[in-house]
């Protein structure tokens, strides 16, 4: 069963309908790909998910933190998944997706605890990012004589092939998981890759997989199409003129690593052969104050999301008094949930108003479960959006190009 709900402004549903009826081919198609992804299988190798939970406990037997190397979709699916608990975790997870070499060697090697365990993932096994983290962390310890316990509390996680991880792996000792050799980075957030790091902060696995087996079950029912309604509309040709930018917008703090992780499954996914559109990510109520002009008064060539959640009643209570007294009494009294709502619903309204395309998703709580919906539910979208406008959703030509020029 679904919890996404979706409502949708300024967009004629009329008309979005009749797909069902005239591409009954090309949605087949669609639905056949999401049905047999193994990206989204994966959730019901329960088998596996246990193998990889016991694994994980015996690593973490007397480890405090967790340093994860990695970048893009080696990275962004497992920081949106443990952001759900925030502050709140099991282990001190630290996530280095980038080199800047002044913050690394600031942040990293602060880590010199003998309870740091040390997470290492590269689908290749030849990312140069990934591996310049690895490497020259050993050449840190290395100048300490400390390279035998830095291997030992090494996991590295790639595929089970001949590449340069692996074959350090082997050499060293360092405890591997294998990269599921068909599941591209960026859809790999319910394999090892999302879920090693969700089960060292506490994220229940298993009803994050319940919420996906129930999405993915709905649409082979027929039940589910909203993935196939949106596409559609997307990329007809009219709207293809017209939008040039699809921005997702988040009411919740827990949600801000989510929205990292659509913009590079949308961008890597959509944008090719000249087509696409480019995804931006902003955040509610912050971005209000920074964007929110441009959005109402600006050209009208956005599509907008809004992932919303009730927030009435929640958080900390204002102080009744002295607001009072100034007499700013809509505050008065009130809890900071409540002005996050009451913000969250006049943006809406003044979109509605303004007679922008927007559609509303809302999930009534943050959770594992509705988290693995929503993140299910864009990698639909994306594939869809991809099949519609005839282009492959799961190579990134162009960017290669940039690595060999890197190299």
């Amino acid at each position: 069963m679904s919890v996404l709900n979706f409502k949708y402004n300024n967009i004629t549903l009329k008309k979005i309908n009749i797909i069902n009826k005239n591409n009954y081919k090309i949605v087949n198609k669609i639905n056949e790909i999401i049905t047999n992804l193994p990206a989204l299988n994966i959730v019901s190798d329960l088998k596996l998910l246990n193998l990889t939970t016991k694994i994980i406990k015996k690593f973490s037997k007397n480890k405090t933190d967790f340093v994860i190397f990695g970048t893009g979709g080696s990275n962004l699916g497992s920081k949106a998944l443990t952001n759900i608990r925030f502050n709140n975790h099991k282990h001190k997870l630290h996530f280095f997706d980038n080199i800047d070499p002044d913050f690394f060697k600031n942040s990293v090697t602060k880590l010199t605890s003998k309870k740091v365990g040390f997470i290492i993932i590269s689908k290749s096994g030849k990312t140069p990012e990934t591996l310049s983290q690895f490497a020259s962390l050993l050449e840190f310890y290395k100048k300490r004589n400390l390279q035998r316990k830095f291997f030992k509390n090494c996991l590295i996680i790639t595929e089970n092939s001949n590449n340069p991880l692996k074959n350090i792996a082997k050499e060293y000792g360092c405890l591997t998981l294998d990269h599921e050799k068909d599941i591209g980075g960026r859809y790999s957030v319910f394999s090892n890759v999302g879920i090693v790091p969700g089960l060292l902060s506490g994220v229940n696995i298993k009803k994050f997989y319940k919420g996906v087996e129930d999405l993915i079950s709905d649409v082979k029912d027929q039940k589910f199409c909203e993935h196939i309604l949106i596409s559609h509309f997307i990329t007809s040709k009219k709207i293809q003129n017209k939008i040039n930018n699809i921005v997702l917008m988040t009411y919740s703090d827990f949600l801000f690593y989510y929205g990292k992780w659509f913009l590079q499954l949308w961008a890597e996914s959509i944008g090719k052969n000249n087509l696409g559109f480019a995804p931006i990510h902003s955040i509610g109520t912050t971005d209000q104050h920074s964007q929110l002009q441009l959005y109402l008064d600006g050209p009208k060539d956005k599509l907008f999301t809004f992932v919303t959640t009730n927030h009435i009643r929640k958080g900390l209570k204002i102080n009744k008094e002295i607001l009072f007294k100034h007499k700013i009494n809509y505050l008065a009294g009130k809890y900071m949930g409540d002005l996050m709502h009451a913000e969250q619903k006049a943006t809406i309204n003044t979109f509605k108003s303004n007679k922008i395309l927007f559609r509303e998703i809302n999930i009534h709580n943050i959770d594992e479960y509705s988290l693995g919906q929503l993140m299910c539910y864009n990698i639909m979208e994306t594939i869809a959006s991809a099949i519609f406008l005839n282009i492959n959703p799961f190579n990134q030509p162009a960017v290669e190009q940039g690595k060999k020029l890197t190299k």
